[in-house]
């Protein structure tokens, strides 16, 4: 990937002044792949390395979470999954849900408020979502300065007492609008997951057009942590 590491005419006396050095106990040689999760696979990559670390005498850490569940001879004495820790796919085809993986995150809020609007009423800045009924909304207390893409598009998901509805008009900075029309028992003060159980990340991601890495990335510190057994 040429972004960090050692150049081949490098390695060997990089190797030998890091095994002198009297605070290094052991050494471990490692690559990233650039391409575990996508066509390219991981064939070129991992030949040159072997060949690059043939006369080492040195464990090996490759594997990344797509190598770990596409490549098993990529897994070497040291693996180093990242996405799948919590609970997000690594490829774009396939779910998390497919690949047996679990949320270990929950991104969730509550109803702050809620409107009822007419045909031909508008929501949020740039009156970016328009009425074409009577609608009722939910006003969520959540928005991109606790981390929410900001680009999140109307028809994005998201739940309301467990159940799947959309997001309506821009994320503001601090709020969020959601659809509540077919979910009458919703009050101000229900449960709403933007994603993690029932919801993955995944799909939240592709919905926004990015990946599910910078979700779990992009997080506030203002946004409460709590840890749930």
């Amino acid at each position: 990937m040429n972004r960090l590491g050692f150049a081949t005419e490098g390695l060997r006396p990089a190797y030998n002044a890091i095994r002198m050095h009297p605070h290094v106990k052991n050494v471990t040689l490692m690559t990233h792949f650039a391409d575990a999760d996508g066509a390219g696979g991981v064939k070129e990559q991992l030949a040159w390395f072997r060949e690059l670390t043939k006369d080492y005498d040195a464990p090996h850490s490759l594997a990344n979470s797509a190598a770990l569940i596409r490549f098993p001879e990529t897994h070497g004495a040291w693996v180093r999954p990242g996405i799948m820790l919590y609970g997000g796919s690594p490829f774009s085809d396939r779910s998390a849900e497919s690949l047996d993986l679990r949320p270990a995150m929950t991104l969730s809020s509550e109803l702050i408020a809620t409107q009822h609007l007419q045909a031909g009423e508008r929501v949020g800045y740039g009156f970016g979502f328009e009425a074409q009924g009577e609608i009722t909304i939910g006003v969520v207390a959540c928005g991109y300065a606790d981390g929410y893409p900001r680009h999140a598009p109307t028809g994005t998901p998201v739940l309301v007492n467990g159940k799947r509805t959309r997001v309506v008009g821009r994320v503001s900075m601090d709020m969020i609008s959601v659809d509540i029309s077919d979910i009458p028992e919703a009050y101000i003060g229900s449960p709403v997951t933007l994603w993690g159980e029932g919801l993955s990340a995944d799909e939240v991601a592709a919905a926004c057009g990015t990946v599910s890495y910078e979700l779990f990335c992009a997080l506030a510190p203002r946004v409460p942590v709590s840890d749930v057994p």
